[in-house]
């Protein structure tokens, strides 16, 4: 018997993630979007996945810019991560109207508070169902001082924190 929809999400509610804002640019189109399934894949060559949802705006921006930034986001971060998610009823195409934003070597935006942005050109996207399976080779990193600050995670539908233990 296989698993339903809703037992995997249901089961996948319980794996706490990072909440990263992932983002994209082709000429003058900007994209962007909430995303927990962000990994490391190697140190060398440095690389990144992100799975991405094919039906979005952002995987066609990706898809056709061949660039992503990933930016991490700290507690305090917590409106931006909804306004990308689509959490607060603003257009998509306002996401960038607040915040500092700059642009990474590879065009993709960079959110200048994020703890890290990791700007990075695509290697290679895998179909996965649903999701583009998004490799990119980071090209440039961005790391702010947030020694103070906690990232921001999502798990069980909730918002939450992480802070090393002693």
């Amino acid at each position: 018997m296989g698993v339903s929809p809703e037992q995997f999400k249901n089961g996948m509610r319980r794996l706490g993630g990072a909440v990263n804002i992932v983002t994209s640019a082709h000429g003058d189109t900007f994209a962007g979007l909430t995303a927990t399934a962000v990994t490391s894949l190697s140190a060398e060559p440095p690389r990144l996945l992100a799975c991405i949802n094919r039906a979005g705006a952002t995987f066609e921006t990706i898809s056709k810019g061949r660039c992503i930034a990933v930016n991490v986001l700290s507690a305090k971060h917590q409106s931006d991560a909804m306004r990308f998610a689509g959490m607060d009823g603003e257009p998509e195409t306002d996401r960038f109207a607040q915040g500092l934003w700059g642009t990474g070597l590879t065009g993709a935006p960079l959110f200048k508070e994020a703890l890290v942005s990791f700007d990075c050109a695509i290697e290679s996207i895998l179909d996965a169902g649903s999701h583009g399976i998004v490799i990119g080779t980071i090209l440039d990193i961005h790391l702010n001082d947030g020694s103070e600050e906690t990232p921001l995670c999502y798990i069980d539908g909730n918002w939450a924190t992480m802070a090393a233990l002693d």
